[in-house]
């Protein structure tokens, strides 16, 4: 029995700690509440919360019999266990989990597509955010048809006859009871529609709901919803595929990592046994946690490839919930994996042998943990001329390797390799000075101070010691770049940039910042 304390009456104090002092003074910052600039969109690296369905549709369609696996449902068991049939011609799979172990959504289409080609029967696939969605382009478009956006706009301009098709499996899924009836009525709506001049669902969309609801009453705003591509309810996967789930409720709550990682051991550990024995390994890790609060905390973590170690799943979970902890004590640990075919590994004597995926995948997970994730991946090419513009990306080592220019410095977003072909003056500077054209940039530029005579930089002082100074002997420039003015919300910039031989035997790049007025070192020639 345990007698409650003064501790257990009175609220405890937070513990701060440098991530909440940093948050504060930002808040006091000129440029706190200043939108993230469009040219550095950032790719969440661990965690991917945004829902992606997949729909398989036979054409034609197949009579429903519930005891009998169809083909295109085999295909889908295969993918994902989370499968939901509806009549004969149509099953739904969560596809969510994948994007880590095919790709993005047009590739985890792909994959699917090829699946499809070895299969007796003839399918229709589409992907997109909602079940609904899904299933309502696999009812207009043959082939492949992937929408990642809006679901409403993927449909508006599918014909209201596919709202037919789309009770009619509903009805034929539910075998003549209440269900079928209501679905009959709500698809006698569907006359009226073609009569009031309606051809598309995007028509349905663009009626007023209030109206609506006078004149068709309830049947009317379920076929709108379902026009906007709305899910009616959630996804229930089939009895008839295997899960891999394990629960555990807990007797008292835990509210810190050290505990939890006990009850994640105990559950893993079978998963991970389960996960053998079918010769399967986790391509996503699902972990629901049931709050104190009776909310219920949920975390999506898809994984680089095939994985069925206990211990790096237990590791890449706690280091997830490291950089992202739920809000309560937790009551009730759920956690479901998505299982995938086993890899198979050949190791070849005459290439050199790479980390493993488990290897890769946790020191990912520590590095977006230690640095946050907003700050650890791969960085892109964006296609604009802000100076400096990259975008990070979800880290990869299949993805290629970075392409190099002509001097051999890799072209990163905001180096002026190729500008410089066009630039003859500007390249002749720094070949005369150096022979080459690498630029080794500091991030963030250096401020520095900068005499001008007649419109040229004529001496550069820095304050930093080991950097470059001294007597102006050469300038090129300037270059101005400027952009983002016409939109309010990335941030504007508007630089004149010089390329400068010192009299220290250095050649620099600086730039002057006309919006504040100042000048700063970009980086280094050599």
């Amino acid at each position: 029995m345990r007698i409650p304390s003064y501790d257990d009456l009175t609220p405890s104090i937070p513990d701060i700690n440098s991530r909440d002092t940093f948050s504060q003074v930002k808040r006091f910052l000129p440029c706190a509440h200043a939108p993230a600039p469009a040219s550095h969109p950032v790719a969440d690296a661990t965690v991917s919360s945004a829902p992606l369905y997949a729909c398989l549709r036979a054409d034609p369609p197949l009579h429903f019999d519930p005891k009998t696996p169809s083909p295109h449902f085999v295909i889908a068991r295969d993918f994902s266990p989370r499968v939901e049939r509806h009549g004969g011609s149509s099953v739904v799979l969560d596809v969510g989990g994948l994007g880590r172990l095919l790709g993005d959504p047009q590739a985890i289409g792909a994959e699917l597509d090829r699946a499809a080609a070895g299969s007796s029967a003839s399918l229709r696939i589409a992907i997109a955010r909602t079940q609904t969605a899904a299933r309502l382009l696999a009812i207009g478009c043959p082939g492949l048809r992937v929408a990642p956006g809006e679901a409403a706009a993927a449909i508006a301009p599918l014909p209201i006859d596919a709202l037919r098709a789309f009770m009619d499996d509903d009805e034929a899924e539910s075998h003549g009871g209440k269900v079928a009836a209501r679905v009959k009525a709500t698809t006698a709506r569907l006359d009226t529609f073609r009569r009031w001049g309606l051809t598309s669902l995007g028509d349905i969309v663009a009626l007023p709901a209030a109206d609506l609801s006078e004149r068709m009453g309830q049947e009317g705003l379920t076929l709108q919803q379902l026009a906007r591509g709305v899910d009616r309810a959630p996804l229930v996967p089939d009895p008839g595929v295997r899960r891999f789930v394990q629960s555990m409720e807990l007797e008292w709550p835990i509210d810190s990592l050290e505990p939890l990682s006990f009850v994640l051991a105990r559950l893993l550990d079978p998963l991970s046994s389960a996960l053998e024995r079918a010769d399967r390994g986790a391509a996503a890790l699902r972990l629901d946690l049931r709050l104190v609060d009776r909310t219920t905390y949920g975390r999506v973590l898809p994984l680089p490839a095939a994985i069925r170690d206990a211990k790096v799943l237990r590791t890449l979970l706690l280091l997830d919930l490291e950089s992202h902890p739920p809000p309560a004590a937790i009551d009730i640990v759920t956690i479901e994996i998505d299982p995938a075919p086993a890899r198979i590994v050949q190791y070849s004597l005459l290439e050199r042998a790479t980390a493993s995926p488990e290897t890769l995948a946790t020191l990912t997970a520590r590095l977006g943990a230690l640095v946050g994730e907003r700050r650890c991946g791969s960085p892109a090419l964006v296609d604009t001329w802000r100076p400096d513009s990259f975008e990070m990306s979800r880290f990869s080592p299949d993805s290629g390797t970075i392409r190099l220019g002509p001097s051999g410095a890799s072209l990163m977003a905001g180096s002026r390799g190729a500008r410089d072909e066009w630039c003859p003056e500007r390249a002749r500077v720094s070949r005369e000075s150096k022979g080459t054209l690498i630029l080794r940039r500091f991030r963030p530029p250096v401020a520095v101070r900068v005499t001008v005579e007649r419109g040229r930089p004529v001496r550069v002082a820095i304050d930093r010691r080991g950097m470059p100074g001294g007597h102006v002997e050469q300038a090129a420039g300037p270059w101005r770049t400027s952009g983002a003015w016409w939109d309010a919300t990335p941030t504007p910039w508007d630089r004149d940039e010089w390329d400068a031989a010192l009299s220290d035997g250095s050649v620099c790049r600086l730039f002057h910042d006309r919006i504040i007025d100042r000048w700063f070192l970009d980086g280094i020639l050599d």
